[in-house]
């Protein structure tokens, strides 16, 4: 006689309470128009940035001049500071940065999570021929609310006649709750289960 598996409530309720892993490419909204990135809100996280504005769905050339980012990507001057806040608290932010410029840059960009921890990363030309400095931030620890990232606003080390005055940033990486929508799933499953053991005992 086959034995039936019944899910226990507590069981499906740890199910649901899993958490995703949620990257943004930036290609969400397409490329046209360009979106201003202030005040959107996207999956979970809105996009914060002043002064001056960002493009969410910005390009910038970087078919064969990029390794770790692709056109859409969110772009906008290094003058600015953005800001993101999440619906519910990460313990992962990842993400991948470019400077326009050919030169290394040891503090390319200040990242200040909200538990006021502050990291500072770096960028380097990632191609031989490359046109731009390329780097990647990663944090997994205790879970924030947000993050404000600044960027390098300094002379070309290259060129000390230009100021290194745009940055991009893509695949925007984060942890969010599993979506709603597993819960008719769950409760599904429990009915099964529940069927099942009820024929089990009348037969």
């Amino acid at each position: 006689m086959k034995k039936l598996f019944v899910l226990s409530p507590l069981l499906l309720l740890m199910f649901s309470e899993c958490s995703l892993a949620a990257t943004l490419h930036f290609d969400e909204f397409g490329t046209s128009p360009l979106l201003n990135v202030n005040g959107m809100h996207v999956f979970g996280v809105t996009f914060q940035f002043s002064p001056g504005e960002a493009d969410y769905n910005g390009q910038i050339g970087t078919s064969g001049t990029t390794v770790l980012v692709s056109d859409p990507l969110l772009t906008g001057p290094t003058t600015g500071t953005l800001t993101l806040t999440f619906d519910d608290p990460t313990p992962l932010l990842q993400f991948d940065l470019v400077l326009e410029t050919l030169a290394p840059i040891d503090s390319a960009y200040t990242v200040t999570l909200s538990t006021q921890q502050v990291l500072v990363g770096s960028t380097a030309p990632q191609l031989p021929d490359g046109l731009y400095s390329e780097g990647s931030f990663l944090y997994t620890g205790a879970p924030v609310t947000g993050a404000t990232i600044t960027f390098y606003n300094g002379a070309d080390p290259f060129n000390d006649s230009l100021n290194v005055s745009a940055f991009g940033l893509d695949n925007l990486t984060y942890e969010t709750p599993e979506p709603a929508s597993q819960w008719p799933l769950a409760g599904a499953l429990l009915a099964l289960g529940g069927i099942g053991r009820r024929r089990k005992i009348l037969g």
